[in-house]
Protein backbone atom coordinates (compact mmCIF):
# COMPACT_ATOMS: atom_id res chain seq x y z
CA UNK A 1 0.00 0.00 0.00
CA UNK A 2 1.35 3.70 -1.30
CA UNK A 3 1.41 6.27 1.66
CA UNK A 4 -0.14 9.31 0.28
CA UNK A 5 2.54 12.25 0.73
CA UNK A 6 0.65 15.73 1.92
CA UNK A 7 1.93 18.39 -0.21
CA UNK A 8 1.15 22.53 1.66
CA UNK A 9 1.90 25.85 0.29
CA UNK A 10 -0.43 28.41 -1.25
CA UNK A 11 -0.13 30.68 -3.91
CA UNK A 12 2.15 32.96 -4.06
CA UNK A 13 1.72 36.36 -4.86
CA UNK A 14 2.94 38.72 -8.01
CA UNK A 15 5.00 41.43 -6.48
CA UNK A 16 5.70 45.15 -7.90
CA UNK A 17 9.40 45.94 -9.40
CA UNK A 18 10.51 48.89 -8.11
CA UNK A 19 12.04 51.46 -10.51
CA UNK A 20 15.10 53.32 -9.41
CA UNK A 21 15.17 56.91 -8.64
CA UNK A 22 17.67 59.58 -10.06
CA UNK A 23 18.08 62.99 -8.01
CA UNK A 24 18.72 66.11 -9.67
CA UNK A 25 22.01 67.60 -10.25
CA UNK A 26 22.09 70.21 -7.77
CA UNK A 27 25.96 71.81 -8.86
CA UNK A 28 26.44 74.73 -10.35
CA UNK A 29 29.59 76.40 -11.33
CA UNK A 30 30.33 79.68 -9.15
CA UNK A 31 30.91 82.77 -10.74
CA UNK A 32 32.51 85.64 -8.85
CA UNK A 33 31.88 89.13 -8.82
CA UNK A 34 34.71 91.54 -7.47
CA UNK A 35 34.32 95.50 -7.23
CA UNK A 36 36.16 97.82 -6.20
CA UNK A 37 34.58 101.14 -4.82
CA UNK A 38 35.68 104.35 -3.99
CA UNK A 39 33.98 106.08 -0.74
CA UNK A 40 35.65 109.13 -0.95
CA UNK A 41 38.56 111.39 0.06
CA UNK A 42 40.21 109.82 2.92
CA UNK A 43 40.91 109.36 5.64
CA UNK A 44 37.92 107.83 6.96
CA UNK A 45 36.82 106.91 10.64
CA UNK A 46 35.54 103.78 9.17
CA UNK A 47 33.84 101.39 11.69
CA UNK A 48 32.85 99.15 8.89
CA UNK A 49 30.93 95.84 9.46
CA UNK A 50 29.28 93.28 7.89
CA UNK A 51 26.43 95.25 9.30
CA UNK A 52 26.26 98.40 7.79
CA UNK A 53 27.33 96.95 4.39
CA UNK A 54 24.36 96.38 2.39
CA UNK A 55 23.86 94.38 -1.10
CA UNK A 56 20.22 95.63 -2.75
CA UNK A 57 19.33 97.28 0.48
CA UNK A 58 20.05 93.60 3.10
CA UNK A 59 23.10 93.63 5.31
CA UNK A 60 25.55 90.92 5.01
CA UNK A 61 24.99 90.56 8.50
CA UNK A 62 21.76 90.54 11.09
CA UNK A 63 21.94 91.74 14.55
CA UNK A 64 22.26 88.36 15.95
CA UNK A 65 25.60 87.31 13.83
CA UNK A 66 23.97 85.24 11.36
CA UNK A 67 24.57 86.17 7.27
CA UNK A 68 22.06 86.93 4.68
CA UNK A 69 24.88 86.25 1.92
CA UNK A 70 27.15 82.91 1.75
CA UNK A 71 30.56 83.31 0.22
CA UNK A 72 30.58 87.01 0.62
CA UNK A 73 34.57 88.86 1.48
CA UNK A 74 35.00 92.31 1.51
CA UNK A 75 37.99 94.66 2.76
CA UNK A 76 38.14 98.46 3.88
CA UNK A 77 40.79 100.43 3.08
CA UNK A 78 41.07 104.15 5.09
CA UNK A 79 42.33 106.48 2.68
CA UNK A 80 45.57 107.02 4.15
CA UNK A 81 48.78 108.52 2.01
CA UNK A 82 50.44 104.65 3.09
CA UNK A 83 47.67 102.36 2.91
CA UNK A 84 48.34 98.90 1.19
CA UNK A 85 47.05 97.82 -1.85
CA UNK A 86 44.15 95.52 -1.95
CA UNK A 87 44.95 91.87 -2.43
CA UNK A 88 42.26 90.40 -5.49
CA UNK A 89 42.57 92.76 -8.17
CA UNK A 90 44.31 90.98 -11.11
CA UNK A 91 46.97 93.30 -13.30
CA UNK A 92 48.54 90.32 -15.66
CA UNK A 93 47.25 86.96 -15.48
CA UNK A 94 49.14 83.72 -17.58
CA UNK A 95 46.92 80.35 -17.33
CA UNK A 96 48.27 77.31 -17.88
CA UNK A 97 46.35 74.15 -18.78
CA UNK A 98 47.04 71.37 -16.71
CA UNK A 99 44.17 68.42 -17.41
CA UNK A 100 45.39 65.96 -14.74
CA UNK A 101 43.72 63.78 -12.56
CA UNK A 102 44.33 64.19 -8.90
CA UNK A 103 43.79 60.86 -6.76
CA UNK A 104 44.35 60.13 -3.26
CA UNK A 105 47.11 58.46 -3.64
CA UNK A 106 48.72 61.00 -5.91
CA UNK A 107 49.04 64.59 -5.37
CA UNK A 108 49.29 67.37 -7.88
CA UNK A 109 52.35 69.57 -6.85
CA UNK A 110 54.33 72.39 -8.43
CA UNK A 111 56.76 75.04 -7.74
CA UNK A 112 56.69 79.21 -8.05
CA UNK A 113 59.93 80.56 -8.68
CA UNK A 114 58.44 83.83 -9.92
CA UNK A 115 59.02 85.85 -6.80
CA UNK A 116 56.29 88.80 -8.68
CA UNK A 117 53.20 86.41 -8.12
CA UNK A 118 51.01 87.65 -5.97
CA UNK A 119 48.67 84.98 -5.82
CA UNK A 120 47.63 81.56 -7.55
CA UNK A 121 44.50 80.54 -8.79
CA UNK A 122 43.70 76.71 -9.26
CA UNK A 123 40.39 75.31 -11.47
CA UNK A 124 39.47 72.44 -10.53
CA UNK A 125 36.29 70.05 -12.30
CA UNK A 126 34.67 67.27 -11.41
CA UNK A 127 33.36 65.49 -14.79
CA UNK A 128 30.60 63.87 -12.54
CA UNK A 129 29.85 63.66 -8.97
CA UNK A 130 27.00 61.13 -8.14
CA UNK A 131 26.62 57.86 -6.06
CA UNK A 132 24.72 54.82 -7.39
CA UNK A 133 22.95 52.93 -4.45
CA UNK A 134 22.13 49.31 -3.83
CA UNK A 135 18.72 49.86 -5.43
CA UNK A 136 19.28 51.83 -7.91
CA UNK A 137 18.79 55.40 -6.97
CA UNK A 138 21.66 57.94 -8.07
CA UNK A 139 22.51 60.22 -5.66
CA UNK A 140 25.25 62.96 -4.92
CA UNK A 141 28.56 62.30 -3.14
CA UNK A 142 31.06 64.65 -1.22
CA UNK A 143 34.39 64.93 -2.32
CA UNK A 144 36.92 66.36 0.45
CA UNK A 145 40.03 68.53 -0.67
CA UNK A 146 42.83 70.28 0.65
CA UNK A 147 45.28 72.69 -0.80
CA UNK A 148 48.53 73.49 1.31
CA UNK A 149 51.41 76.00 0.67
CA UNK A 150 55.50 75.89 1.40
CA UNK A 151 57.20 79.16 1.64
CA UNK A 152 61.23 78.82 0.45
CA UNK A 153 61.05 74.85 1.65
CA UNK A 154 59.90 75.31 4.75
CA UNK A 155 56.82 73.22 6.35
CA UNK A 156 53.42 72.86 4.61
CA UNK A 157 50.79 75.11 5.96
CA UNK A 158 46.99 74.15 4.82
CA UNK A 159 45.34 76.67 3.91
CA UNK A 160 42.10 75.52 2.41
CA UNK A 161 40.10 72.26 3.49
CA UNK A 162 36.91 71.81 1.72
CA UNK A 163 35.09 69.93 0.28
CA UNK A 164 32.96 69.10 -3.09
CA UNK A 165 29.16 68.13 -2.11
CA UNK A 166 26.19 67.11 -4.38
CA UNK A 167 25.16 65.94 -7.90
CA UNK A 168 26.12 66.33 -11.25
CA UNK A 169 26.49 64.09 -14.68
CA UNK A 170 27.26 67.16 -16.96
CA UNK A 171 30.51 68.42 -15.09
CA UNK A 172 30.99 70.67 -12.35
CA UNK A 173 34.17 73.56 -11.31
CA UNK A 174 35.45 75.93 -9.10
CA UNK A 175 38.36 77.81 -8.93
CA UNK A 176 40.17 78.66 -5.87
CA UNK A 177 42.79 81.87 -5.19
CA UNK A 178 45.20 81.20 -3.14
CA UNK A 179 47.10 84.81 -1.92
CA UNK A 180 51.20 84.08 -1.89
CA UNK A 181 53.49 85.37 1.42
CA UNK A 182 56.28 87.27 1.00
CA UNK A 183 59.03 85.03 -0.04
CA UNK A 184 62.83 85.22 -0.62
CA UNK A 185 62.75 82.70 -3.32
CA UNK A 186 60.07 80.17 -4.21
CA UNK A 187 56.56 78.54 -3.05
CA UNK A 188 55.19 74.93 -3.86
CA UNK A 189 51.71 74.29 -4.01
CA UNK A 190 50.18 70.97 -3.26
CA UNK A 191 46.49 69.99 -4.50
CA UNK A 192 45.60 66.97 -2.31
CA UNK A 193 42.07 64.75 -2.48
CA UNK A 194 41.63 63.53 0.95
CA UNK A 195 38.57 61.34 0.17
CA UNK A 196 39.55 57.90 -0.90
CA UNK A 197 39.01 56.93 -4.61
CA UNK A 198 36.02 54.42 -4.68
CA UNK A 199 37.26 52.37 -7.80
CA UNK A 200 34.16 51.78 -8.84
CA UNK A 201 31.28 52.33 -11.85
CA UNK A 202 28.71 53.03 -8.87
CA UNK A 203 30.73 56.09 -8.06
CA UNK A 204 31.59 59.46 -10.01
CA UNK A 205 34.57 60.83 -8.14
CA UNK A 206 36.81 61.86 -10.70
CA UNK A 207 38.60 64.94 -9.51
CA UNK A 208 40.80 66.79 -11.69
CA UNK A 209 42.96 69.95 -12.26
CA UNK A 210 42.21 71.70 -15.57
CA UNK A 211 44.62 74.60 -15.24
CA UNK A 212 46.41 76.89 -12.92
CA UNK A 213 46.79 80.58 -13.09
CA UNK A 214 50.10 82.70 -12.20
CA UNK A 215 48.56 86.23 -10.73
CA UNK A 216 50.36 89.63 -10.35
CA UNK A 217 47.84 92.03 -8.48
CA UNK A 218 47.93 95.17 -9.91
CA UNK A 219 49.17 96.97 -6.55
CA UNK A 220 47.50 100.21 -6.60
CA UNK A 221 47.05 101.58 -3.27
CA UNK A 222 44.61 104.30 -4.37
CA UNK A 223 46.40 106.86 -1.57
CA UNK A 224 44.09 109.08 0.11
CA UNK A 225 40.77 107.76 -0.99
CA UNK A 226 38.99 105.35 1.25
CA UNK A 227 38.25 102.33 -0.76
CA UNK A 228 35.82 98.91 0.09
CA UNK A 229 36.04 95.84 -1.95
CA UNK A 230 33.51 93.45 -2.07
CA UNK A 231 33.38 89.69 -3.73
CA UNK A 232 30.50 87.53 -3.99
CA UNK A 233 28.31 84.42 -5.91
CA UNK A 234 27.10 86.37 -8.50
CA UNK A 235 24.36 83.77 -9.30
CA UNK A 236 22.78 84.86 -5.54
CA UNK A 237 21.27 87.73 -7.41
CA UNK A 238 20.37 85.95 -10.77
CA UNK A 239 23.85 86.88 -12.62
CA UNK A 240 23.35 90.65 -12.03
CA UNK A 241 25.30 93.16 -10.09
CA UNK A 242 23.72 94.30 -6.81
CA UNK A 243 23.30 97.93 -5.79
CA UNK A 244 26.60 97.86 -3.23
CA UNK A 245 26.12 100.79 -0.23
CA UNK A 246 27.52 101.08 3.26
CA UNK A 247 27.51 103.54 6.16
CA UNK A 248 31.05 103.97 7.34
CA UNK A 249 32.04 107.18 9.82
CA UNK A 250 33.33 109.15 7.31
CA UNK A 251 36.49 111.85 7.18
CA UNK A 252 38.92 112.31 10.37
CA UNK A 253 38.89 115.78 10.78
CA UNK A 254 40.42 118.48 12.95
CA UNK A 255 38.12 119.05 16.38
CA UNK A 256 39.06 121.64 19.44
CA UNK A 257 42.13 119.16 21.75
CA UNK A 258 39.10 119.49 24.49
CA UNK A 259 36.20 117.86 22.52
CA UNK A 260 35.29 114.48 22.62
CA UNK A 261 33.08 114.08 19.62
CA UNK A 262 31.48 110.92 20.95
CA UNK A 263 30.04 112.66 24.00
CA UNK A 264 29.52 115.76 22.08
CA UNK A 265 31.13 117.36 25.31
CA UNK A 266 33.93 119.89 26.00
CA UNK A 267 36.37 120.05 29.14
CA UNK A 268 37.59 122.85 30.24
CA UNK A 269 38.70 126.52 28.81
CA UNK A 270 39.84 125.97 24.67
CA UNK A 271 43.16 127.19 23.98
CA UNK A 272 43.00 127.24 20.12
CA UNK A 273 44.42 123.62 19.83
CA UNK A 274 43.25 120.68 17.95
CA UNK A 275 43.27 117.44 17.27
CA UNK A 276 42.32 114.84 14.91
CA UNK A 277 38.87 113.08 14.91
CA UNK A 278 35.45 111.87 13.58
CA UNK A 279 32.57 114.25 14.33
CA UNK A 280 29.34 115.39 12.28
CA UNK A 281 29.48 118.57 13.80
CA UNK A 282 28.60 120.75 10.81
CA UNK A 283 30.64 123.75 12.24
CA UNK A 284 33.92 121.53 12.08
CA UNK A 285 33.15 120.21 9.18
CA UNK A 286 32.97 123.64 7.74
CA UNK A 287 36.37 125.12 9.48
CA UNK A 288 38.12 121.50 7.65
CA UNK A 289 36.57 122.81 4.13
CA UNK A 290 38.12 125.82 4.34
CA UNK A 291 41.79 124.82 5.47
CA UNK A 292 41.81 121.54 3.80
CA UNK A 293 44.49 121.74 0.64
CA UNK A 294 43.69 119.06 -1.41
CA UNK A 295 39.60 119.84 -2.18
CA UNK A 296 39.61 122.77 0.17
CA UNK A 297 40.47 126.57 -0.08
CA UNK A 298 44.10 125.10 1.83
CA UNK A 299 46.29 126.61 -1.40
CA UNK A 300 44.48 130.41 -0.42
CA UNK A 301 43.57 130.51 2.77
CA UNK A 302 45.50 129.68 6.17
CA UNK A 303 44.28 128.88 9.50
CA UNK A 304 44.59 132.27 10.24
CA UNK A 305 41.73 133.27 8.06
CA UNK A 306 38.75 131.75 9.62
CA UNK A 307 37.36 132.94 12.86
CA UNK A 308 37.45 129.66 15.02
CA UNK A 309 36.53 131.38 17.81
CA UNK A 310 33.21 132.26 16.76
CA UNK A 311 32.95 128.60 15.43
CA UNK A 312 33.42 127.26 18.44
CA UNK A 313 30.21 129.09 19.66
CA UNK A 314 28.46 127.49 16.66
CA UNK A 315 29.51 124.11 17.15
CA UNK A 316 28.23 124.28 20.85
CA UNK A 317 25.21 125.36 19.78
CA UNK A 318 24.98 122.57 17.35
CA UNK A 319 25.83 119.62 19.63
CA UNK A 320 22.70 120.58 22.41
CA UNK A 321 20.35 117.96 22.89
CA UNK A 322 16.91 118.64 21.53
CA UNK A 323 13.63 116.38 21.34
CA UNK A 324 14.21 113.90 19.13
CA UNK A 325 10.18 114.69 17.91
CA UNK A 326 9.23 110.88 18.66
CA UNK A 327 6.80 111.52 21.36
CA UNK A 328 9.48 110.20 24.14
CA UNK A 329 12.32 111.43 26.36
CA UNK A 330 14.46 111.09 23.69
CA UNK A 331 16.85 113.45 22.62
CA UNK A 332 19.29 114.25 19.70
CA UNK A 333 21.83 116.77 18.30
CA UNK A 334 20.41 120.11 17.39
CA UNK A 335 22.36 120.26 13.64
CA UNK A 336 23.72 117.36 12.46
CA UNK A 337 26.05 116.91 8.81
CA UNK A 338 26.43 113.46 7.04
CA UNK A 339 26.59 114.58 3.41
CA UNK A 340 28.25 113.56 0.49
CA UNK A 341 30.17 116.79 -1.99
CA UNK A 342 30.02 114.32 -5.27
CA UNK A 343 30.17 118.01 -7.47
CA UNK A 344 32.21 120.47 -8.16
CA UNK A 345 31.08 124.26 -7.54
CA UNK A 346 32.58 127.37 -6.38
CA UNK A 347 33.82 128.01 -2.96
CA UNK A 348 31.82 130.50 -2.26
CA UNK A 349 28.29 128.30 -2.50
CA UNK A 350 29.92 125.49 -0.80
CA UNK A 351 30.76 126.81 2.05
CA UNK A 352 27.50 128.74 2.13
CA UNK A 353 25.79 125.80 1.52
CA UNK A 354 27.25 124.14 4.79
CA UNK A 355 26.85 127.12 6.90
CA UNK A 356 23.12 126.57 6.17
CA UNK A 357 23.02 123.42 8.36
CA UNK A 358 23.32 125.54 10.87
CA UNK A 359 21.19 128.26 9.63
CA UNK A 360 24.38 130.47 9.67
CA UNK A 361 26.06 132.95 7.10
CA UNK A 362 29.22 133.73 6.26
CA UNK A 363 31.23 136.43 4.97
CA UNK A 364 34.71 137.98 5.06
CA UNK A 365 35.73 140.96 7.22
CA UNK A 366 39.22 141.44 9.03
CA UNK A 367 40.82 139.23 6.28
CA UNK A 368 38.72 136.41 8.03
CA UNK A 369 35.85 134.02 6.97
CA UNK A 370 33.19 134.73 9.70
CA UNK A 371 30.49 132.36 9.92
CA UNK A 372 27.43 133.32 12.57
CA UNK A 373 24.74 131.23 13.45
CA UNK A 374 20.63 132.06 13.95
CA UNK A 375 21.48 131.48 17.85
CA UNK A 376 20.86 133.02 21.22
CA UNK A 377 23.55 135.22 22.36
CA UNK A 378 24.34 137.62 25.73
CA UNK A 379 23.32 140.98 24.36
CA UNK A 380 25.67 143.43 22.85
CA UNK A 381 24.31 146.95 24.04
CA UNK A 382 21.05 147.91 26.19
CA UNK A 383 19.33 150.60 25.01
CA UNK A 384 17.15 153.03 27.81
CA UNK A 385 15.98 156.10 27.44
CA UNK A 386 18.30 157.74 29.69
CA UNK A 387 20.91 156.41 26.93
CA UNK A 388 19.22 157.53 23.79
CA UNK A 389 19.11 160.88 22.78
CA UNK A 390 15.96 162.73 22.95
CA UNK A 391 14.67 159.51 24.36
Amino acid sequence: MVTATQIKGRKGGSSSSRTPTEQPDDLQSVAKAKILVALGEGEFAGQLTGKNIYLDGTALENSDGSQNFSGVTWEFRAGTQAQNYIQGIPGTENEINVGTEVSSATAWTRTFTNTQLSAVRLRLKWPSLFKQEDNGDLVGYSINYAIDLQTDGGTWQTVLNTSATGKTTSGYERSHRIDLPQAGSTWTIRLRKITADANSAKIGDTMTLQSFTEVIDAKLRYPNTALLYIEFDSSQFNGSIPQISCEPRGRVIRVPDNYDPDTRTYSGTWQGAFKWAWTDNPAWIFYDLVITDRFGLGNRLSAANIDKWTLYQVSQYCDQPVPDGKGGSGTEPRYTCNVYVQDRNDAYTVLRDFAAIFRGMTYWGGDQIVALADMPRDVDYAYTRANVIDG
